[in-house]
């Protein structure tokens, strides 16, 4: 929240800027000795840390590997720069049971059938949340529907 109670959004590429700088001060990696190692110059670094400017994937993944790291923080730092991470799951570490859950609509050992109502399921879920949003947005109603 600013100052005067209207709320801030960052800019895109500076969440990216603050994950990398993050990433790199953890490892006790000065911004030239990364863009030595990822075969960067030095101030590309300097502004993909100040959000000025966002890289391509393969920035990412030669940053990633330039700084050793895992990867679930490889794909929170793609996923911070707009890319798709190579496993979603690790983006849904908060909500474990949506990983599972998409874990077993790719299961090919789970009847189709089942991965089907599966889908119904989470379709009518997601309808029914857009409407109680709207109810709520558009009269104030604060009820859940049984």
């Amino acid at each position: 929240m600013s100052e005067w109670g209207c709320v801030v959004v960052q800019p895109y590429g500076s969440q990216f800027g603050a994950l990398l700088k993050g990433f790199r001060e953890r490892r006790g990696v000065s911004q030239s000795k990364l863009a030595e190692r990822a075969n960067f110059d030095h101030s590309y670094v300097s502004r993909l840390e100040s959000g000025s400017r966002m890289p391509t994937r393969d920035a990412v993944d030669r940053l990633g590997m330039a700084l050793g790291l895992s990867q679930a923080e490889l794909d929170a730092l793609r996923a911070a720069a707009g890319f798709l991470p190579r496993d979603v799951t690790n983006l849904l570490s908060n909500e474990p049971v949506i990983g599972e859950v998409l874990d077993l609509l790719q299961d090919e050992a789970v009847p189709s059938e089942y991965r089907e109502s599966m889908r119904q399921v989470l379709r009518l879920l997601a309808q029914q949340a857009r409407y109680l949003v709207r109810r709520r947005e558009g009269n104030g109603f604060s009820g859940v529907a049984a």
